[in-house]
This record gives C-alpha cells, sequence and structure tokens, in this order.
C-alpha cells in the first residue's frame, strides 16, 4: 500500500477562527500527527491568502499546502505553482460588483487589495494577520499581482444575484452570517491544484482523501479517492461526499481517521 496524501480545508474544517486567534481541536493535532508519523503526508488546502497560513500555521504541522482556493501550491516549503489572475480580469469583476453592490478584497503572497471595503471589514481582515497591516487602500489593478479574492455584501439578495451573475464563472463559498464568501474560478480550483501536486508528487488518486465543509470543497471531495464531509458542512457537500463525520469540534476529523483505520 503507497503513502496516502490526505488534504484539510481550514475554517470549519481544520480549525475555528474566534476572531481573535485560531482554535485547532485536540483531537485534530493528535490525528494529524499520527496520521504523517505513519509516513503519509498531510495538505492545507484553502481558500485562504498564502500569508494567512504560514502565520497560522507552523510548517512542520504540515507537509505543504494549497492556498487561495488552488491558486497557489507549496510543498516543504518550496512554492511549485502560482497562478495570477490577469489585470483585465479584475477590472471586469470590479466593474461587475459595481452594479452589484459588492466589495471585495483581493489577495496577493503577502498583501490585500480592497475595494470599496468599510472601515469595520478593513480592520476585521487586518486582525487576522501579524505585523504589518493586510490591506492596501490605494491601488491600480496593472500594479497588483494578486491569485484570489473575497467579497462582501449587505443583503442576502446581492449574493443571490452575484452567483446568478457569475453562474458558469465563479464558485462563491458562503461565510454564513459574516456576510462575505471566499472566491474561486470554475476553470480552476482546489480540485486542480490537488491533480496538478499528486502528479508532481508521483501519488496514485487512488491514495488520496479529503476533509471540507463549504461550497468550495465540492469538487475537492469529489476528486479525491475518499472525500469526508464535516458534520457541521453544507448539505451539497455532503452529497457528495463518501462519509460524512461529526462536527469539527466534536473531534471530526479524528473520528474519520479512527474509521478508516488511518490512525
Amino acid at each position: 500500500m503507497g503513502k496516502k496524501a490526505a488534504f484539510f480545508d481550514i475554517d470549519g474544517t481544520l480549525a475555528r477562527f474566534n476572531g481573535k486567534e485560531l482554535i485547532v481541536p485536540e483531537s485534530t493535532s493528535f490525528a494529524l500527527k499520527e496520521f504523517r508519523d505513519k509516513g503519509n503526508l498531510a495538505f492545507i488546502c484553502s481558500g485562504r491568502p498564502i500569508r494567512f497560513i504560514k502565520e497560522q500555521f507552523e510548517e512542520q504541522s504540515f507537509d505543504g499546502y494549497i492556498a487561495g482556493n488552488g491558486t497557489h501550491i507549496a510543498f516543504k516549503g518550496q512554492p511549485i505553482y502560482h497562478r495570477l489572475i490577469e489585470a483585465d480580469t479584475i477590472r471586469y469583476l470590479i466593474k461587475a460588483f459595481d452594479e452589484l453592490d459588492i466589495s471585495c478584497c483581493f489577495s496577493g503572497v503577502n498583501e490585500g487589495y480592497g475595494y470599496n471595503m468599510d472601515r469595520h471589514r478593513i480592520e476585521e481582515f487586518n486582525a487576522q494577520f501579524r505585523e504589518q497591516n493586510y490591506i492596501n487602500e490605494q491601488w491600480k489593478a496593472e500594479d497588483i499581482k494578486v491569485n484570489t479574492l473575497d467579497i462582501f455584501y449587505s443583503k442576502e439578495d446581492n449574493i443571490k444575484a452575484c452567483q446568478e451573475y457569475f453562474r458558469d464563472k465563479l464558485v462563491f463559498n458562503t461565510h454564513g452570517p459574516h456576510m462575505s464568501a471566499d472566491v474561486s474560478f470554475v476553470e480552476w480550483g482546489k480540485s486542480h491544484a490537488i491533480e496538478c501536486l499528486v502528479k508532481y508528487l508521483n501519488i496514485k488518486i487512488e491514495d488520496t482523501l479529503a476533509f471540507g465543509d463549504g461550497y468550495n470543497d465540492v469538487e475537492m471531495l469529489k476528486t479525491v479517492n475518499l472525500g469526508i464531509a464535516m458534520g457541521n458542512g453544507v448539505e451539497a457537500l455532503k452529497q457528495v461526499s463518501d462519509y460524512v463525520t461529526t462536527d469539527m469540534l466534536e473531534d471530526g476529523i479524528y473520528n474519520a481517521m479512527k474509521e478508516y483505520s488511518l490512525i
């Protein structure tokens, strides 16, 4: 049996951000260590920007990560893939967001670029990062290098209109009452990044598994051999999963790994 590669979403799967710090259940940390001690590989696979992952997770805890909904891949601290959003696409998105009453933040490696974000949103975003602030408020599309984005809205009707407007182009992973969503492009998301990484590592797709809870995890769970939805996950994800485990805070990752004799 070959070594396995497991992919973990962050928010609602690996951890919960309480506004001040990232909370990872002890059982999750234990399961990850035991899984890797057996010679398997563990990767973060998140919509979060690169800097957030680097600041919040110790590199030795994982073998690598997929950030920005598949747009940046790193293994053993070294980047192996990076995908940028073209300036024309940024301008197209901004024009559409103006019509849809949507504000947003484009994210790069170390900095984010806010568009029509209110002060509360900016401060909330910056609070997630140590040392220097993350958000730049003055910028031009042709001058920035970004690979992913988040959107913010004030009414549910706004996000519904946004989903309809971009139905063939974008996937919106909504964050419930926070009235925000991280965004991925239909032509390249977490699933494509996983395929790219396992090819790079020469690992068979039959030896892959993934854990997720959101809409941007649907294709990821369909791509790997064993797709596990968290008990707190969205219904659309549970419907495509091979197994639904308990909630994140109820030892969901640990219980699923025990169920499949991975630890």
